[in-house]
């Protein structure tokens, strides 16, 4: 017994650190009368998981959208906005459609919006890059890219609330675990598809595109099947008010504060990915490359579960300094490597750099939202989070406008520029309390 325990504990620690999702819906619970388990909902969410995962994994827009940007003739600024624009444009709406998703007896219904307005995105990216070149083709591939990004935060919202209304409490992790496994199983198959070719047309980029909005038409096949009942329209809370409401508490929580302090300089390791991917297309141009980057982005995802999930438990804080530490260092090296002592990069150098990279962004991310949900406590956890994701939402704006200032010298520049805010990051973080430390003090 005791054993099974275990390992469904750390089956659901793997699906919660799988899961890319901001918990930004600002909600209360949804009543239990309001949860109704219906034989054949669990195979449809499942499906419909690893149909969404798939779709976003080959539409990355750390690795897949950059090449493509590239391949068009997009400047180097444009595509510095592909992170920001994708991480603020799903951020942002779920705090302010929080509260409305949660009027609709059926959420579903908002989550099928959301996937149909992205696979029609996809399908018209499709005939961008067809059609157009330059700076016209990155700059509507980049308003697509946002009209995606806001309609997956409609599909975030949605989702929570289905799985919280159609399945039981203690197997929601598995849902989402088993369909983030199989996702990233498939996602795999596709870096190594990639792989194998050497180069690829214009209308194969198209075709990639037309494949994710194929495999999105799939997801919303299944979501389709799912039998929600109606009901539970209560507990809404409007995220944007709300956050205006309580952005006193940066003023009157030091730590916290300091904590946004850190989460803002932290962002570079995200913001920084696109930017290891062009030199590795100035380097490499073959589809190869890009079929292993993706492959090594996909396996630091997997093994970044086990490697961080377990220690942000001890101390939150350490791992965000340990993990931004690794991304710093890294970036640095990089550029001292190739632009102060003029080195050639060696066979596999980029996927093994992308491998590092996001292996330690995710540590950064569990750190993070680790530390902010012990720092926060109790029924001040929404009110921190929507204070924190709606700053977040934009200042991801204002660092890519950085970005976008700083890609006019070199890619290699912006690397070294974010690694140093990631060092100052590391630097003031070690202000922060370790909210573990006390808890376990209070506790014993």
């Amino acid at each position: 017994m005791t054993l099974k325990k275990t390992a469904a504990g750390q089956f659901s620690s793997l699906a919660r650190f799988l899961s890319q999702e901001e918990d930004a819906r600002l909600c209360k619970d949804i009543p239990d009368e309001a949860c109704v388990v219906i034989k054949g909902n669990r195979r449809w969410l499942i499906l419909a998981q690893v149909a969404t995962a798939l779709a976003e994994l080959m539409t990355n827009a750390k690795t897949v959208l950059p090449w493509l940007l590239q391949a068009v003739g997009a400047p180097v600024w444009i595509i510095g906005w592909l992170v920001p624009v994708r991480e603020s444009g799903s951020m942002l709406p779920q705090i302010v459609l929080g509260a409305y998703v949660r009027r609709l007896p059926q959420r579903k219904t908002a989550w099928l919006w959301g996937a149909g307005l992205q696979a029609a995105c996809l399908v018209l990216m499709a005939v961008v890059a067809l059609i157009c070149s330059g700076w016209l083709a990155g700059i509507l591939l980049l308003v697509l890219l946002g009209v995606m990004s806001l309609s997956r935060g409609l599909c975030s919202i949605a989702a929570k609330d289905v799985l919280g209304k159609t399945v039981p409490k203690r197997e929601r992790g598995k849902v989402t675990g088993a369909g983030a496994s199989w996702a990233g199983g498939i996602g795999l198959l596709f870096g190594l598809l990639l792989s194998r070719l050497s180069d690829i047309p214009l209308w194969g980029y198209a075709l990639i595109l037309l494949a994710a909005a194929v495999v999105w038409g799939l997801g919303i096949l299944c979501y389709w099947n799912i039998t929600e009942q109606a009901g539970a329209t209560q507990g809404g809370v409007n995220g944007w008010r709300h956050a205006r409401e309580n952005i006193k508490l940066v003023r009157e929580d030091a730590n916290f504060a300091r904590f946004l302090m850190v989460r803002t300089l932290l962002l570079s390791t995200a913001l920084v990915t696109p930017y290891y991917v062009l030199l590795a297309r100035e380097n490499d141009t073959s589809m190869q490359v890009l079929g292993w980057l993706v492959i090594a982005q996909g396996l630091a995802q997997f093994v970044s579960s086990w490697v961080w999930g377990r220690m942000a438990d001890h101390s939150a804080r350490r791992v965000m300094q340990w993990a931004a530490t690794i991304a710093s260092l890294l970036g640095v090296a990089v550029w001292l490597h190739l632009d102060g002592f003029a080195g050639t990069p060696w066979v596999g150098y980029f996927p093994v750099m992308i491998f590092i990279l996001s292996l330690a962004h995710a540590g950064v991310r569990v750190g993070r939202k680790t530390y902010l949900v012990d720092l926060a406590g109790g029924n001040r956890r929404t009110d921190y989070v929507s204070v924190s994701n709606t700053l977040m939402g934009l200042l991801l704006l204002l660092v890519g406008a950085l970005s976008m200032l700083l890609a006019l010298f070199s890619n290699l520049v912006v690397i070294l520029v974010f690694s140093l805010l990631g060092m100052i990051g590391v630097w003031l973080a070690q202000t922060l309390p370790d909210v573990q430390a006390q808890t376990d003090e209070e506790n014993g």
